[in-house]
């Protein structure tokens, strides 16, 4: 069976058993819009409009947020149960993503989601991607929630037990039938304003869960890059490969910081490690046309993949290094769009196209 076929079937399971894993959220929030539909709509709530519409609104709200949280669950389950049977090296030590350019980063490191590890070496450091570093905090969100949902649970089933023994102890004092029926619906409001406060302070805390590691992602990438903006990951490479070689890489994207001293030697070994090359065509410089005879060699001529910007004219010293590498000009050149603005879905479905393409070929080719 091919390596694009087993990824397909990889997929599959891991689909099935991430769908059951967001399940009880998306249950949940189904359950709660249905039940705001019947708080709207029953007749017997056309006495006190407002206060329906209010407990509605919240109930759709916190709809939502689950929602967000079924979709990130399977997301992250689906990708954490993908087996990573392709191992690709992405050299892109002179591509830069500041300003309006496409971010092609945001691509390959969501190859995770389809059984591909990214191995990327680059002279400065690199942020992942939100949903990498999304995906990571995964178990440190339900770490936070948990015991955050127990105590609100242990909170508003307490509260609900105190007003609902208050209620049933409830005898009017009144001396007249009329003030007795105030009193009465007097403690009804009451009752119903505290089931409400139970539901939106439950709402709140599970929507601030949410926002919590959503900000803790998005700071960081921003907040490792400047903390650890010199470092150098030369030392722990050989162990990293070694890993690699092994079948126990990483999942998903790993930046490794290379110094300009030791970049060579890295991108030598790390070709050696890795199934497929993806190397970028903007931009060929005489390092660059180093790495892609290097690349030739560790990962053969099935072995490379080759993108480039959109709009962008194959340069001579492109077709030069390609030539000398590969005893060939014409080549397939997965294209990205010029705009971060523009969609990369087209993009992202061609170099996974090409990616299993050049796995397989290699895979046919060792047997």
């Amino acid at each position: 069976m091919s390596v694009s076929k087993r990824i397909r079937r990889d997929r599959g399971a891991a689909g099935f058993f991430a769908l059951l894993a967001s399940l009880p959220a998306w249950l949940f929030a189904l359950a709660l819009v249905a039940g705001a539909a019947y708080v709207a709509f029953s007749p017997d709530n056309e006495g006190d409009r407002e206060s329906v519409l209010v407990l509605s609104a919240i109930a759709l709200a916190f709809a939502f947020v689950v929602s967000i949280i079924a979709r990130w669950t399977y997301a992250s389950v689906r990708a954490a149960l993908t087996p990573q049977r392709v191992q690709a090296m992405w050299l892109r030590r002179f591509q830069a993503e500041s300003g309006g350019t496409f971010r092609t980063s945001r691509v390959i490191d969501k190859l995770s989601r389809h059984g591909v590890a990214a191995l990327t070496l680059q002279d400065r450091d690199a942020q992942l991607s939100f949903e990498q570093r999304r995906n990571r905090l995964a178990p440190f969100f339900w770490v936070v929630f948990l015991p955050v949902s127990a105590a609100l649970g242990y909170f508003a089933v307490s509260q609900w037990n105190d007003t609902r023994a208050a209620a049933e102890a409830f005898r009017p004092t009144a001396d007249n039938f009329g003030d007795a029926i105030g009193q009465a619906i007097g403690n009804a409001i009451g009752t119903g304003v505290v089931l409400i406060l139970i539901i939106v302070i439950a709402a709140v805390a599970f929507m601030a869960a949410t926002l919590i590691i959503m900000a803790l992602a998005a700071l960081a990438g921003p907040v490792g890059a400047a903390l650890r903006g010199k470092r150098d990951d030369y030392p722990r490479l050989p162990r990293l490969l070694q890993r690699i070689k092994a079948g126990r890489g990483p999942r998903g994207a790993s930046i490794v910081r290379i110094s300009d001293d030791h970049w060579r030697d890295a991108v030598s070994s790390s070709l050696g490690a890795v199934d497929v090359a993806i190397i970028d065509l903007t931009e060929v410089t005489e390092h660059v046309a180093w790495e892609i005879a290097e690349a030739a060699k560790a990962c053969t001529n099935s072995g490379l993949v080759f993108i480039c910007r959109d709009g962008a004219e194959l340069s001579d010293a492109a077709k030069l290094a390609v030539r000398a590498a590969l005893g060939r000009e014409h080549i397939h050149v997965v294209h990205y769009p010029e705009k971060r603005s523009a969609s990369g879905t087209a993009f992202a479905r061609d170099l996974r196209e090409q990616i299993y393409n050049a796995a397989d070929l290699r895979d046919a080719r060792r047997s």
